[in-house]
């Protein structure tokens, strides 16, 4: 990325975050520019911790869980697709989930790209 240019990253989530916003997509509060790097501020429920780790402490899903976690994760890929974002790489590591309610949130849109309607042939 040259100087100056909105990183993609950056550019996706502001897309996918604009209201009216999608509970289930993380908040992107603010970024800065760095040489070089930029940095995101993210909002961060608590308590949570991605949905990988969350199963390897806690075992599986159960039905009911699962159930709620994937309409959440629908909802959210349904947001994106919405406001043109492809995310690329939707896994585990890339969900974050508040332990106490289990509500979820995907986050991670670095791998994302600007929804297109030809054919995708490159993979993240």
């Amino acid at each position: 990325e040259g100087q100056g240019l909105l990183p993609l990253e950056v550019a996706l989530m502001t897309r996918v975050n604009s209201a009216p916003a999608c509970p289930n997509v993380l908040k992107l509060l603010e970024w800065f520019e760095h040489p070089g790097r930029y940095i995101m501020i993210l909002e961060r429920p608590d308590p949570c911790q991605d949905l990988h780790s969350f199963c390897e402490e806690n075992g599986c899903l159960d039905e009911s869980q699962a159930k709620k976690v994937l309409m959440q994760l629908i909802n959210a890929l349904k947001h994106c697709e919405s406001r043109g974002v492809f995310h690329r790489d939707v896994k585990p590591q890339n969900l974050l989930i508040c332990t106490d309610t289990n509500e979820i949130k995907l986050l991670d849109f670095g791998c994302g790209h600007l929804l297109k309607d030809s054919e995708y042939n490159e993979f993240a």
